[in-house]
């Protein structure tokens, strides 16, 4: 192995390392997923529009906790493309648009978020690119108090779910909008089927205020990740991949981190077909097994298990979350006196 390679693995396990050292585990719940790397409009606005191609599709699924009473379900589903200007050879603008929905419990609390994204490229060199993004979202929170229960609907003796329970909601459903930003540093060496990503973000810029009463309001603290993500080529048909997630939301934090080892099986052009396999690691959380199935560059399939590590692992039995991702890249054919802009591998 070359001195570079070492060198270079050797600053992704310094990178992971300080990912796994940093924050605990989160016991609160937010719109968060163990593929840290497949739903990128999650991680961060400055990602809108950083990939190989000229627009994508990606959906995610993940179900929490199933054999537990208050069990979590979350999908998210987002579309962005790229937008070049024959002016602007250095430069491209990103749009997209992405869709959270959270719910959880017999009250169905549920989220749902619909935002836009807004990004911008520019080319450093011919290896380095620098993006920012901003996210402007509409939000809603609620719940359905009709399928709860409360004390007073104990009669003396006896449950009984007739009676009426004075329990009084002042509004089950409110609305709220959010702004969020952020930076990231994107390398790419195509020869040698290398990318990395860092960057930062924060979201809930404006600290929201929201409560289902209205004389007590809480203020939406703000969300800050950090993230890295990349690939190198290890040989011929071998690519190395890791990920990593740090998340602090007052006073709450969680930390994701993962390596994989990518197999290309077929490197012919239009026919290309590679497997990955992975582990990753939710601190102080979950273990997390990881496959993925690449065809052609246009389609990914991602399948993780979350295997529940925690003292929380009592309630679930070991059972664990479940997570579907799928990513579907679209490339036009462009004519040959176009010259490609801003080239993102």
């Amino acid at each position: 192995m070359s001195s570079f390679k070492k060198t270079f693995i050797f600053k992704i396990m310094v990178i992971l390392l300080m990912f796994s050292l940093q924050g605990n585990q989160s016991i609160g719940q937010d719109i968060h997923f163990s593929q840290v790397g497949n739903s990128p409009l999650n991680i961060s606005p400055a990602l809108t529009a950083v990939f190989s191609g000229d627009s994508r599709f990606v959906g995610n699924f993940k179900s929490q906790w199933q054999s537990v009473p208050v069990n979590f379900m979350t999908f998210a589903g987002a579309y962005e493309r790229k937008f070049l200007h024959k002016n602007m050879p250095n430069s491209q603008f990103g749009g997209g648009l992405i869709f959270n929905y959270d719910q959880a419990g017999d009250g169905d609390l549920s989220l749902s978020q619909l935002g836009l994204n807004i990004g911008y490229t520019h080319r450093l060199s011919e290896r380095n690119f620098l993006s920012g993004g901003f996210q402007f979202s509409g939000n809603q929170r609620m719940f359905k108090p009709s399928q709860l229960t409360f004390d007073d609907q104990f009669d003396g003796e006896i449950f009984n779910s007739d009676m009426v329970s004075q329990e009084a909601f002042e509004d089950p459903s409110f609305l709220y909008l959010n702004f969020s930003v952020g930076l990231n540093w994107h390398y790419q060496n195509p020869a040698k089927r290398t990318r990395l990503d860092i960057g930062a973000s924060i979201f809930n810029l404006n600290g929201a205020r929201q409560s289902f009463f209205n004389e007590n309001e809480s203020e939406l603290s703000k969300r800050i990740h950090l993230h890295g993500l990349g690939s190198f080529m290890v040989s011929d048909k071998m690519d190395m991949t890791f990920q990593g997630l740090m998340s602090w939301q007052t006073p709450y934090s969680e930390s994701v981190f993962g390596v994989g080892f990518k197999y290309h099986l077929n490197q012919t052009m239009t026919k290309e077909l590679s497997v990955q396999f992975g582990l990753n690691y939710r601190i102080n959380d979950a273990v997390i097994p990881t496959f993925e199935l690449d065809i052609k560059n246009k389609i990914r399939v991602g399948l993780s298990y979350d295997l529940n590590t925690s003292g929380f692992n009592e309630a679930t039995q070991g059972n664990g979350s479940p997570e579907f991702s799928l990513i579907y890249t679209f490339n036009k054919v462009k004519p040959l006196e176009e010259k490609k802009l801003c080239p993102l591998y």
